[in-house]
């Protein structure tokens, strides 16, 4: 979302958190000779109604579970990444013209995703991602790239952030679970977890941004 960094932290421990409605997890990430392994893994149940459908419900009971899975993964990193479940967000595909300075693609996607929030521009979270040169369209001379828009209620996003703050934990990225699982399955690696890590894809996935996603 804009205002959070979807981006690399090279050289910078940073942890994977996974808040899912039954339970938080977090994984940080080594590599060693070309290959990622685990370096820290921990989780913490949450008691029913901390979650609900994806949005925080009770604040001090994520902070405490995340304080817990923290606590219980050893690491002492405190920097992390979090993701916004697709019930939470907005999703649309647009065209703009390719070769676009980044200020002007920024307005651009400002001005298109106001056709397509079900709330006030003011009130969302917004990113993009350029996903490469788009199909000429007949009847079309110029070019132009695909761009994915993601938007979320500012608010949503704002609760994930400040449970994390109150477990003294400090949110550096923002992704969306779909891409962050998408990249977990890409790379491998989770396997070697509990339980065939299965229930640790996603914070693997999100540990993943300290390295090339």
């Amino acid at each position: 979302m804009k205002n959070m960094s979807i981006s690399n932290f090279f050289g910078a421990g940073l942890l994977g958190v996974d808040i899912a409605d039954d339970a938080v997890r977090v994984v940080e990430l080594r590599r060693r000779r070309g290959k990622l392994s685990c370096r820290h893994c921990g989780s913490a149940a949450l008691a029913a109604g901390i979650m609900l459908e994806g949005s925080v419900d009770d604040l001090p009971g994520l902070a405490d579970a995340l304080r817990q899975a923290h606590r219980d993964s050893g690491s002492g990193c405190t920097r992390v990444a979090l993701a916004m479940p697709a019930t939470a967000l907005i999703t649309h595909a647009i065209r703009l013209p390719a070769g676009l300075p980044e200020e002007q693609l920024e307005i651009l996607v400002e001005l298109e995703a106001a056709q397509y929030m079900p709330f006030a521009l003011e009130d969302a979270s917004l990113d993009f991602v350029t996903l490469g040169p788009a199909p000429p369209l007949a009847g079309t001379t110029g070019k132009e790239v695909d761009v994915l828009l993601v938007a979320a209620r500012r608010a949503t996003v704002q609760r994930r952030l400040d449970a994390a703050t109150a477990a003294g934990l400090l949110a550096v990225v923002m992704d969306s679970e779909a891409l962050a699982l998408q990249a977990a399955l890409a790379q491998g690696g989770w396997q070697a977890l509990p339980d065939g890590g299965v229930a640790y894809q996603l914070a693997w996935g999100l540990a993943l941004h300290r390295y090339t996603r």
